[in-house]
């Protein structure tokens, strides 16, 4: 089954050190920064397939030096069968019930 979930995020930077937080956020796993500006707005994406991580992601955004704030704009989540997962699926238990 397939689990889906991202989150978008804006974090406010401090004006000096907005590439070091853009920096900063880049290296870890799953999260992307989309959009930066001059007084220290990011865009940023982050996905995992579980939600509780990316919501520790995003909390962890707090412990990066020069992070002034870090609000969820949206949140999307998705736990159901894709249409190649439902055909995998069925040619498996045809394979086993023959």
């Amino acid at each position: 089954m397939s689990k889906y979930n991202i989150c978008s995020v804006l974090v406010h930077a401090k004006q000096n050190m907005i590439d070091s937080v853009k920096a900063a956020l880049e290296s870890q796993q799953g999260v992307e920064v989309h959009a930066k500006s001059d007084d220290g707005r990011l865009i940023v994406t982050v996905e995992d397939e579980y939600r509780k991580q990316v919501g520790d992601r995003i909390m962890g955004f707090y412990e990066i030096d020069g992070v002034l704030s870090a609000s969820m704009i949206y949140q999307f989540s998705d736990d159901e069968f894709n249409e190649q997962e439902i055909i995998e699926l069925q040619s498996t238990e045809e394979r086993m019930s023959a």
